[in-house]
């Protein structure tokens, strides 16, 4: 479009992890779609993206949510090698959800090897007190021992789920080496459509010709338009 000034995006992969129904599809429904899902089918692979601004510069997200069936180890394994940044989740309200975290980061450390893992802690369904069996303390505790950021969320509140995606870019950015350039979108795209339309989906989409190049696995990322 003449007269229109674009301007470079950093591209990431991320990758939810944590066991069957903590919460991670309803996470990224609302960060990406800006609802909560009244009910979340279980998949094999769901896909999300959106832009956001972190320290005054776009960052083009896509967001992987994984299932948490164990017999899918192979391709959670894939995403830890060849991704970006991570957002390991638990349910407070499930203590055998909080202590499956701790191995699934061992895991993790094996897989990456020397290579940096950026991550946050999540607990989620902070909303459901009645029902916690995980106390705040323990996550703090369990953090501080991986020195990593620490939040609990409930994925009903947009500004609590905005939180942990500026958290996790941060941490990428403070520990992984750069990323490659990726596509460029208008200087000004982040005001013209709002967050969660179609419209900045199509329009992103567009701009970046429908592909990125995305981390050390240099795959191509799908703009996802289901919101």
């Amino acid at each position: 479009m003449e007269g229109l000034v674009l301007r470079p995006v950093k591209g990431y992969r991320v990758v939810l992890l944590g066991s069957v129904a903590v919460g991670k599809t309803a996470l990224a429904t609302q960060f990406a779609c800006g609802r909560f899902p009244e009910r979340c089918e279980p998949s094999v692979e769901e896909l999300f993206s959106k832009v956001i601004e972190v320290n005054r510069a776009p960052a083009l997200l896509e967001i992987v949510d994984t299932v948490g069936a164990e017999h899918l180890v192979t391709l959670k394994d894939l995403y830890i090698r060849n991704s970006d940044g991570f957002v390991v989740l638990y349910s407070v309200c499930s203590e055998a959800s909080f202590q499956a975290v701790r191995p699934l980061r061992e895991r993790m450390g094996r897989l990456r090897g020397s290579r940096a893992v950026p991550l946050v802690l999540v607990g989620t369904k902070a909303d459901l007190d009645a029902e916690r069996q995980v106390l705040t303390a323990q996550g703090r505790a369990l953090a501080r021992e991986w020195r990593c950021p620490f939040l609990e969320v409930t994925a009903k509140s947009k500004m609590m789920v905005d939180r942990v995606f500026t958290q996790v870019v941060r941490e990428m950015e403070a520990l992984a080496p750069p990323v490659q350039e990726g596509p460029r979108i208008p200087a000004n795209a982040l005001e013209m459509w709002p967050a969660e339309s179609e419209e900045r989906c199509l329009q992103l989409a567009a701009a970046s010709q429908d592909s990125l190049e995305v981390g050390p696995a240099q795959v191509n990322m799908k703009m996802m338009v289901s919101c």
